[in-house]
């Protein structure tokens, strides 16, 4: 229905606030998977009729059930933002890694 709206809510918050972060926690990959997701699901649920052109845009609310579309936006949507937010740490400190041994490497020699 809309959970996408989560992880395009947080990416909004991440993109307005990307020039805070310290660049080796290289937040562009966090915005990139939020966006890309968040672009992939809506794309899908507009292909599925789920989102619309017209008021109120979301079939969900138009047929009434917006107390199961707010579940499902916390939710799925709390977990597509959880499974991005792992991987992104996951690449981060991969890459931290990466440069720290190379960084030691390069002292030694």
């Amino acid at each position: 229905m809309a959970c996408f709206l989560m992880a395009m809510g947080i990416a909004s918050t991440t993109t307005a606030f990307a020039h805070k972060i310290d660049a080796k926690y290289h937040i562009n990959w966090l915005n990139m998977l939020l966006w890309g997701g968040s672009a992939g699901l809506a794309l899908e649920h507009v292909a599925h009729g789920e989102i619309v052109g017209s008021f109120p845009f979301l079939t969900a609310v138009s047929e009434g059930n917006t107390m199961g579309m707010l579940g499902e936006i916390a939710t799925t949507g709390t977990a597509m933002v959880a499974a991005c937010v792992a991987t992104w740490a996951v690449m981060v400190w991969v890459a931290n890694r990466h440069s720290a041994d190379a960084s030691t490497k390069a002292a030694t020699q």
